[in-house]
C-alpha cells in the first residue's frame, strides 16, 4: 500500500463522520427581499474614476551593489488612468504595457500580462503617482504628476 493510498484509507473515516450531521438540505425561498438582497451583495462594484488622468514622469535605478541593473530611458514614461483601470507604458519602443486596477484608496498594483514579476506598485494621490517599478530583481523608484 503506498503512503498516500494509507493517509487516504485513514482519513474517510473521519470525512464520513463529518457529513453524518448533514441530513437537510437548505429550503430554497421564495422571498423577494432575500433574492434582492442576494443580488446587491454579488453586484460589482462601480470603478473609481476620480484617479482618471494621464501621469507623466520618470524613472530612477534604485542602487543595488549585487546586481548590474539597467539604467532607465531618461525620456518621461506615462500612466493613463481611465475608469479605474491604469495603464503604464513601461517600453514605448516595444509598446510594453502593465495594467492593473485602482483602489478607492489610490493604491495600484500594474503588472505584465505574461511576466509577474515586471510590475508597478504605487498609490495615486493629489495629482501624483508615487511608487516603485520591479523587472526581476531590479528596481526603481516612480514619480510622476497628472498633466492638465
Amino acid at each position: 500500500m503506498t503512503p498516500r493510498t494509507l493517509v487516504l484509507a485513514l482519513l474517510a473515516p473521519c470525512l464520513l463522520a463529518a457529513c453524518a450531521n448533514e441530513t437537510t438540505i437548505p429550503e430554497a425561498t421564495d422571498n423577494a427581499a432575500a433574492r434582492t438582497a442576494n443580488a446587491s451583495a454579488s453586484k460589482p462594484s462601480a470603478p473609481v474614476t476620480g484617479f482618471d488622468g494621464v501621469y507623466a514622469g520618470r524613472l530612477t535605478l534604485n542602487p543595488d551593489r549585487t546586481r548590474a541593473c539597467r539604467q532607465p530611458a531618461p525620456e518621461d514614461r506615462t500612466i493613463t488612468v481611465r475608469q479605474g483601470r491604469a495603464s503604464f507604458l513601461i517600453e514605448p519602443s516595444v509598446q510594453h504595457v502593465l495594467t492593473g486596477a485602482v483602489g478607492t484608496s489610490g493604491d495600484v498594483r500594474m503588472s505584465d500580462s505574461l511576466d509577474r514579476t515586471i510590475a508597478t506598485t504605487g498609490v495615486f494621490d493629489n495629482g501624483r503617482f508615487q511608487g516603485e517599478h520591479r523587472n526581476g530583481l531590479c528596481s526603481y523608484t516612480v514619480l510622476m504628476n497628472k498633466r492638465d
